[in-house]
Formats: C-alpha cells, structure tokens, sequence
C-alpha cells in the first residue's frame, strides 16, 4: 500500500528540551512512561525512518520536528537527516520539511539551514513579554524576538504559534496588537492541554470554557474586522472555518470531527498515534522493525481511530455541528486509554459558532 502523501512527525531529541514551560503537556506524558526521554535520535534510526517513508509515499512525503526541542539533536542531525533523503529519493518524491522550535537555540547557522533547505518555522512565542516570560522563562521573550528578527532577515518562513493560556486569553486583544506590530502574518493559537487523568481546569494556566469563548469571540472580531478592511492576518483555525464554510475539507485534524491516526516517532524509533497520545499503552509499534502499512493497520492504531469516532445524537443535530464535528479528541477524552466523549469546551465552542456563522457566510461571499 501507498500513501499519496505521507506525513511524519519525528521527535529528534524525544522530551529534552532547554526550556521548562509550567503548562508543557509533553513533559507530563513523558514523565509517566516508562523511559521519560528517548534521547537523541541516533543515525542509524533515521537511515531505517527514511527509508521506510521514501518507499511507502506515492507522489508527497513530509517530514516534521518537534520535541521537546527538535533543534537540540544538532545541526550535523538535520544535515544528515536531508542528504540521507536526497540520496533515497530516487522517485523524486515531492518532500517537505517542517519544524517547531522555541527558537532559543536557533543560531544564523541554523537560521540559514532552514532557508537553504525550505523548512516552514513554526516559532513558539505566548504573546507579550511579561505571560512569556511568566511561562517560558525570564527574558525568553527577548531571545524568541531576536530569532525572528534573524529569520526574517534570511527570509526564513515562519508562524507563530502561541498556547493559550489563562492569561493569554484574558488579554489577547493586546496579544494581537502586538504580533501585528511585528508584522508577524501568520498566527497558530491552541489551548493549553492539561496533564492526562487530572481533574480539568485545576491549574494556574488552565482554560475555562468561559475564557475559551470570550478569546475567541474577541480575536474572530479582531481578525474579521481586519480580513473586511485588506488587512488579512491569516489565522489557522479561522482559516479552517473559512475552509468548512466554503465547502471544501480542513487541513488542520482538530477540526476533522476524527483522528486517522498520525505516525509520532520518538528518537528510538518507537511510534505513536498522536503527538497527544505519546504513552506506552497507545505505542503503535516502531519503525525499526514494522513498515508505515503495518503501522497504520496495527491494533493499537485501529483503535485509536475507532475510539475517536463520536456517535452523539445531541451533537448531530446541532445547528452548527458541520462547523464544530466534535472538535479535537484530545479535548474529549483525558484518560490515557479513554474513548472520545463530549467535549470539555462544548458551550464555549456552541456561543463561538453561533457567533461566527453568520460572519464566515459573508467571508464566502466576499472571496467567491
């Protein structure tokens, strides 16, 4: 079997990171497994990985970085990693790269690494300089800006992505002013996660469903009065809701309304379903021994999909159910073994569609 267009999303340097986010759910998921951090991915790990991905994708391959943080597996990895790709790819597969860094340990090397070989950035950045640094680490903001201003000289293409915490959704007008001051043009913002099997909503970064609705209503504003004057922001998450209006199907796999299933590798070659989902009893296999096809029809994978499938009655027939489809699993579901229920944020997610609905049927209009 081949995949048309096969996605990988790789943890190089597994859970290492250089930073210490109070709110960082990966750090919780790979405190509860039995090995909390794989280390560092080693070469002969990614020779068996790309080959194995350049010989089951069909026209598209990508690979994806994330951590922990991707970057702390070096350099001399990631220059590896391109030209064990480039020799394999003897179909001349279309391949993509991409990464997501919190941009402290990002250098002009690096910088110019990512430029040469067409890596889409995705930079971490929690709004303005006192609930960065408050979450991230004292003068962490200060660094992530500086990195910007490196990429943007290099002309490195990058997003913002931004977690949303209490404090962020409390002031993200402000949050918004600024990034548009920096002419940061592409934006991703996802709620904090919080730590599986723990009661929700119990910690100081938490977000209520009162505060999920009130940003979102607050930034769609924002975001919609500047799309109506020219001034277009892209946002991932309206851009999707554009998408669903439009009638064409989203990108982004929180808002499918199902989970297909991902191939999360860890630096051993151990993979997993979803990035949410890295635990010992959600391991789908490894790498190293089974193939991408084996993998996808691997009991625990099969499960995972079947496990996500959300049979509602009240939610079917929801007025704005073709926009919602059930949101992210992970936000319906925080037991490690769980089947997806109803979502925590339900009302909030209800208001908010309610709210835009009428908005995104005029985007319609307006780009049709």
């Amino acid at each position: 079997m081949k995949i048309p267009h096969l996605s990988v999303l790789i943890k190089p340097a597994s859970s290492l990171c250089n930073l210490k986010c109070s709110y960082c759910f990966y750090h919780g998921l790979a405190h509860g497994r039995d090995i909390g951090s794989y280390g560092v991915m080693q070469n002969e790990t990614a020779d068996i990985l790309i080959e194995r991905a350049v010989d089951a994708a069909e026209k598209g391959l990508s690979f994806m970085f994330q951590g922990g943080e991707p970057s702390l597996a070096g350099l001399d990895y990631f220059n590896y990693f391109i030209d064990q790709v480039n020799r394999a790819n003897v179909r001349k597969l279309q391949v993509n790269y991409a990464i997501q860094t919190n941009g402290i340990n990002i250098s002009e090397e690096f910088a110019e690494f990512f430029k040469a070989n067409n890596f889409l950035v995705g930079l971490s950045l929690d709004g303005v300089k006192d609930i960065n640094d408050f979450f991230r680490g004292e003068g962490t903001h200060n660094k992530i800006l500086k990195t910007t201003r490196l990429f943007d000289k290099l002309k490195v293409e990058y997003n913002i992505l931004t977690v949303i915490t209490a404090q962020a959704a409390k002031h993200i007008e402000k949050i918004y002013n600024f990034y548009k001051n920096q002419n940061f043009m592409y934006l991703q913002f996802i709620p904090c996660l919080e730590p599986l099997e723990i009661t929700p909503f119990d910690e100081i970064y938490s977000l209520s469903p009162e505060l999920y609705e009130k940003f979102l209503i607050t930034l769609f504003r924002l975001w919609h009065r500047d799309f109506m004057s020219g001034k277009y922001i892209s946002i991932r998450f309206f851009d999707n809701l554009v998408r669903i209006a439009a009638g064409y199907p989203p990108e982004q796999c929180g808002t499918l309304g199902f989970c297909s299933g991902q191939f999360v590798i860890e630096a051993d070659g151990s993979v997993f379903p979803c990035d949410f989902y890295c635990v010992d009893n959600w391991k789908t296999g490894s790498i190293l021994d089974m193939s991408f096809e084996e993998l996808y029809n691997s009991p625990n994978m099969q499960k995972f999909r079947e496990t996500s499938l959300y049979e509602n009655s009240r939610c079917k027939s929801c007025k704005v159910f073709y926009l919602c489809r059930g949101g992210c699993r992970r936000d319906r579901d925080n037991k490690k073994d769980g089947v997806a229920g109803d979502n925590i944020y339900c009302e909030a997610l209800y208001n908010f569609y309610s709210f835009a609905e009428p908005y995104l049927e005029n985007i319609v209009k307006t780009i049709s």
